[in-house]
């Protein structure tokens, strides 16, 4: 875990995303946040920038590094990420905010 503490430190984050709780259970147990889990998309940022991941009471949970863009994540939110593909238009990875690239707060 001490390898992912830069993410914190490095970048002030660019935008928010809100999970639900299912989602917060989900990155609990190591897993990576998903589409499915995304209630609300805030900012304005880029694939590969740093965004904080904000619960319901829109308490920090986690941060990461984002596959997708804000706009894009507008588009999948909510989805599972078997329609991914289908929404975007194009092949893309099924993890919004990657494991590896993500650190508990």
């Amino acid at each position: 875990m001490q390898e992912k503490k830069w993410i914190i430190g490095s970048v002030s984050p660019k935008g928010e995303l809100m999970i639900d709780d299912g989602a917060k259970q989900a990155l609990k147990k190591g897993k990576s946040l998903l589409a499915a889990g995304i209630k609300k998309v805030f900012g304005k940022f880029n694939k590969g920038d740093h965004i904080k991941i904000i619960d319901k009471n829109s308490d920090e949970y986690a941060r990461g590094l984002s596959s997708f863009s804000s706009s894009e994540i507008n588009k999948i939110k909510g989805h599972h990420s078997s329609k991914i593909d289908q929404l975007l238009g194009y092949i893309a990875k099924s993890e919004v905010v990657h494991k590896d690239d993500m650190v508990e707060i």
